[in-house]
C-alpha cells in the first residue's frame, strides 16, 4: 500500500493523510485502506474497505495539480466535488476535505444506499439531517431493479 509519505502531489498526499487519519480512529480489523497511483501515473486513488461485506467501500481520487475530487461509494455514483456536494466553484480543498470527511463518515456509519434501476443507479449519502447528497449515474442497467442499503461499518451506539 502507498502511505502519504509517499506521494508526490500535495493534494494526493493529503487524500491519502485523510483517509490514514479516519482509519486509525476505527477499530482494528474493520477495514484496510488501500492507497495507490493511477494507471497514468497522474492521479491519486484511495479505497477503505470494510471488513464487513454488509457495508459500503468508500474511495476518492484526485489528479496531480486540480483541487477536484472524485468520491464514490458500494456501487453507485461518481460525485465530483466541490460541484455534486453544492459548495462554491471557489471552494478550497480544505472545504472539499471535508466535505469527503464528511461522506466517508456517513457511509461508515451506514447512512447511504444505492437504488439500482432499470438504466441506472441513484446514489444517495445522508451525512445529516441538512446535507444529503445524491446523485444519478445513467447507463447501468439492472435487471433486476433494487435499493441497496448498506450497513455500518461496525456496531455504533448512539448516545
Amino acid at each position: 500500500m502507498t502511505k502519504a509519505r509517499d506521494i508526490s502531489d500535495k493534494n494526493g498526499r493529503r487524500l491519502v493523510q485523510l483517509f490514514e487519519d479516519i482509519l486509525a480512529t476505527l477499530p482494528t480489523g474493520v477495514a484496510a485502506l488501500e492507497a495507490r497511483r493511477t494507471r497514468d501515473d497522474r492521479g491519486t486513488i484511495v479505497r477503505l474497505r470494510p471488513a464487513n461485506a454488509e457495508s459500503a467501500e468508500f474511495s476518492a481520487h484526485v489528479e496531480d495539480g486540480y483541487a477536484l475530487v472524485d468520491v464514490s461509494f458500494g456501487r453507485g455514483a461518481t460525485f465530483e466535488l466541490p460541484w455534486d456536494a453544492d459548495l462554491p466553484n471557489n471552494a478550497t480543498f480544505d472545504t472539499t476535505l471535508e466535505t469527503v470527511l464528511a461522506m466517508c463518515r456517513a457511509v461508515i456509519a451506514g447512512r447511504c444506499e444505492d437504488r439500482l434501476g432499470f438504466l441506472g443507479i441513484r446514489s444517495t449519502i445522508c451525512v445529516d439531517e441538512k446535507r444529503v447528497f445524491r446523485m444519478t449515474d445513467f447507463f447501468h442497467p439492472n435487471l433486476h431493479p433494487r435499493v441497496v442499503r448498506y450497513g455500518p461499518y461496525y456496531p455504533i451506539i448512539e448516545v
